[in-house]
This record gives structure tokens, C-alpha cells and sequence, in this order.
């Protein structure tokens, strides 16, 4: 299958990996020089932009950061898209604004679906990713071979907005783990806890979740957690701040109940603010520790 890809960052470059090892023709555009060396380095062909790649392409795939940026490639692609064709959108943006753009692209005949993702750098990297599926699920069974190659599993979760929807309230929940979780390691750190007693009985017991499995925020705990590696990101704080905004915007729109969001945003500005922005979203850890005299 000829796959188009825009937004070879830390998700889209090994994703774009898979497509090549999965035998497809994968065509690429991204903003920064590096990363489309290293795809081409790798079998993926260089296109003259988004437009060019979707113009190449049965399927384009998009990860960009933010809904602009989102915006900005379909109206790039839009003049080459047609019958026959299908733009994936794999970014996480406000669920109304990527309802308009099914709009746009069904306008010109050609298909279009949302699949925002969940499984970080390290599940992009292992092929591993969730993906949550808006749109039309006769589409989703077209595009599915263009997916695969990246994915652990793939849910049709509704109609345009619906996995925009599902992903915001993944994170929503992921977030309020991080806060607790890091809330938990300083109680116990100051009353002495050897914490990697603390993470077995965590992991062995009601307060169990994929924060404490995967981001404790405990130096040499978990040797592949952020925290025993310098805080690299899996998951940036500005970005989760990003989401965590959206979540907010959409509750207030949909008017629906919202408590934790509020609070986990505000540490997570506080973490960007003291530097942290670039590192996992784990290192917002290190604001509480600070209010914990630690």
C-alpha cells in the first residue's frame, strides 16, 4: 500500500519504521531535516510537504502536536484529495475542531478518520500502540493495513470527535495517577518508607495502576522509569498540559462535572514553569517534592 506520513517526531518516526518494515511505500514530510533523513535513511521517500505526500499516497497518516498544526496539513492536502482516498489523523486535538476537518475532507470525496494514540515513545517504538478510532467504521476496515504495523489494538469508539473524546478522557485518568502517585512517594519518603518496598506492596494491592507501574517517581525504583533516566520524556509535561487543557475546554463545552484536571494542570504549569516542560510529565513529581520540604 502507498502510506503517506506528516510529523516524524518521537511517535511518528518509529511509527513510520513499522510501515517500512511492514513492506509498504511510505512517503514523508515533517518540519525538521533530521528526522526525514533518518526515514529516508530507512526506506521511506522524502514528499514536497503534505501535500506532496498525501498526492503520493492511498492512506496519509498525521501526528502533529496541536490542533493548528492539524488544521494547517489538511488544508495543505485537501487540493489532492479525492475518491478513493483516506487521511488518518493520530494527534490528539479539541474534539470539535477535528470534527470540522471530516468535514473538509469528506467534501472533496475522500475519507477521513481520527485515531489518537496511547502507549507513549516506548509503544510507538515496540509497534505496540492503542489506537481509538472516530469516524466511519467501514473506513477504519480500508485503513486498517496502513495501521497495523504500529498498533497492539486498534477500537472503533464512534462517529467524528468520539476518539478525540476517548483520548481526553485517557489522559484525564492518567494525569490524576501521576498526581496521587507522586503524592504517595513523598508521604512515604518523608515517614522513611524504603520506597521500592513501597512500590511492591503498590503493585500488589488496590493502588495499583500503570503511574505506579511505569513512572514512580523514585530514582532506581523502576530502572526503565523516567525518573531513573535523567526524567526522559515518554510523555513530555507540556504536552500533557496541552491535553489536560483540552479536557477542560471540552468538559466546560459538554458541561460536565470536572475536579481533578484543575488541580493536576496547575502542577504541571508548575512544573514547566521550574524548567521541566521537555521532560516526562512525571517530573511533575519534583514540584511536590519541593512543597514537601524534600
Amino acid at each position: 500500500m502507498r502510506v503517506g506520513f506528516v510529523g516524524l517526531g518521537a511517535m511518528g518516526l518509529p511509527m513510520t519504521r513499522h510501515l517500512v518494515e511492514a513492506g509498504h511505500e511510505v512517503t514523508v514530510a515533517s518540519r525538521s531535516r533530521g528526522p526525514i533523513e533518518e526515514a529516508v535513511a530507512f526506506g521511506a521517500r522524502e514528499g514536497d510537504g503534505p501535500r506532496g505526500v498525501a498526492a503520493a499516497s492511498e492512506v496519509t497518516i498525521v501526528c502533529v502536536p496541536s490542533s493548528p498544526e492539524v488544521v494547517d496539513v489538511v488544508g495543505s492536502a485537501l487540493p489532492v484529495l479525492g475518491a478513493g482516498r483516506i487521511l488518518v489523523d493520530t494527534s490528539t486535538i479539541d474534539p470539535d475542531i477535528e470534527r470540522a476537518q471530516h468535514a473538509r475532507v469528506s467534501a472533496t470525496g475522500a475519507h477521513y478518520l481520527e485515531a489518537p494514540l496511547s502507549g507513549g515513545t516506548a509503544g510507538a517504538q515496540n509497534g505496540v500502540l492503542t489506537l481509538m478510532v472516530g469516524g466511519d467504521e467501514a473506513v477504519l476496515d480500508l485503513a486498517r493495513p496502513a495501521l497495523d504495523p504500529f498498533a497492539g489494538l486498534i477500537v472503533h469508539v464512534g462517529g467524528p470527535g468520539n476518539g478525540q473524546v476517548v483520548k481526553l478522557c485517557n489522559n484525564l485518568i492518567y494525569a490524576a495517577q501521576m498526581l496521587a502517585t507522586a503524592e504517595a512517594t513523598v508521604m512515604a519518603t518523608k515517614a522513611g518508607v524504603d520506597l521500592s518496598r513501597l512500590y511492591e506492596v503498590l503493585t500488589h494491592s488496590t493502588g495499583d495502576c500503570v503511574a505506579v507501574r511505569t513512572r514512580l517517581p523514585a530514582e532506581g525504583v523502576i530502572p526503565d522509569s523516567p525518573a531513573s533516566n535523567d526524567w526522559s520524556p515518554g510523555f513530555m509535561t507540556d504536552l500533557m498540559a496541552k491535553d489536560l487543557d483540552l479536557v477542560i475546554a471540552h468538559a466546560a463545552k459538554a458541561r460536565t462535572p470536572l475536579f481533578t484536571a484543575g488541580v493536576v494542570r496547575q502542577i504541571l504549569g508548575a512544573a514547566s514553569e521550574a524548567g521541566y516542560g521537555r521532560e516526562d510529565f512525571s517530573a511533575l513529581a519534583k514540584v511536590v517534592r519541593n512543597l514537601g520540604g524534600l
